[in-house]
């Protein structure tokens, strides 16, 4: 018999990668059925989360007392975006950018020109750019530095822009379910007036009493709260805040009285349902509905609203509102 010219090892070699390539071929036909090849790892999660909130109300009010629009409904959609800078275990264990913007529209109009109530008019009130740095630090509070303008699109009103450092703390691990969470914060103007505090002497001219600022300025407040809430075990959320507004006496003006060390206080309480509805990927979403209670203190601020949608002074109004948020 005549001897293969391979050495025997090679032979059995490629013997047994030839069985390997018949099995492969039998396992791929037989049946029809495919070798399945592992599935890629998922995506790593996302480093942006953005939140799209839209509240539904009967009135406009500003946090300042402001009330803008009282007839139809008030349409306030907000995006914002969180982008995370930092996170760690240290003394400061996060840093976050937050950026986005704030709109108010409503099926009722606001005079484009002064005076309120004159034509033409328009659905679209404000645009308001936001744009700020979410800070937290030993474990439980929060810093947060936020710039704002004020993009008018009624009465004429030009474009203000302001600055806020609010200061939080998370009592929750402490009173678990009854937390309060506390804040204060610091509101400054930077440039133009976020109230009507410059329009009476425009349109009356000097008072007999227009206090140590006849014109108001550039000013500040303070503004104190908590927002007290309990979540149930099926997810839904109740929150009462409440909050008090103490201005600088150039805030609302002088003109028809000496400033208030209160400018307003506020009430509220909100209610929130998750809706577990959703499918899973679209983010998680949430229905809310309450209403706030504001008391004007300061009589300058009562008097300011005779110049917005009241066309005379108020001292309170009620606000109920409900909408929807989704955070991805």
């Amino acid at each position: 018999m005549k001897k293969s010219c391979l050495p025997w090892n090679l032979m059995k070699r490629t013997a047994a990668i030839a069985a390997m390539l018949t099995l492969t071929s039998q396992a791929l036909h037989a049946g029809d059925k495919e070798v399945v090849a592992p599935a890629p790892p998922p995506p790593a999660p996302s480093k942006v989360n953005f939140l799209l909130a839209v509240e539904f109300a009967n009135e406009y009010v500003t946090p300042r007392g402001m009330i803008v629009r009282e007839d139809g409904l008030t349409i306030q959609p907000l995006l914002l975006m969180f982008v995370p800078l930092y996170q760690g275990d240290s003394f400061i264990n996060s840093v976050k950018f937050v950026g986005g913007a704030w709109n108010d529209f409503g099926t009722s109009t606001v005079s484009k020109h002064p005076p309120f109530g004159s034509v033409p008019g328009t659905n679209w009130t404000e645009i308001d750019p936001i744009a700020g740095l979410s800070i937290g630090f030993a474990k439980h509070f929060t810093l947060d530095a936020t710039y704002t303008a004020f993009a008018e699109q009624i009465l004429d009103i030009g474009t203000s822009q302001h600055l806020e450092v609010k200061l939080s703390f998370d009592d929750s691990a402490y009173l678990k379910g009854f937390a309060l969470h506390p804040y204060v914060s610091f509101w400054q103007e930077l440039d133009n007036k976020a109230t009507a505090a410059d329009v009476p002497q425009a349109v009356f001219g000097p008072a007999k009493f227009s206090g140590a600022h006849p014109q108001p300025g550039s000013s500040f407040y303070f503004d104190l709260g908590v927002s007290p809430s309990y979540t149930f075990s099926c997810g839904a959320k109740i929150e009462a805040p409440c909050r008090i507004l103490l201005p600088d006496s150039r805030f609302y003006g002088e003109y028809f009285g000496k400033a208030s060390t209160v400018g307003l206080y506020e009430l509220g309480l909100k209610g929130t349902i998750p809706m577990n509805f959703m499918p899973e990927g679209y983010g998680h979403w949430n229905f809310n509905a309450g209403f706030k209670y504001m008391s004007f203190v300061d009589k300058n601020l009562q008097n300011m609203n005779a110049f917005n949608a009241p066309g005379q002074p108020t001292k309170e109004t009620w606000q109920f509102f409900s909408g929807f948020s989704a955070f991805f």
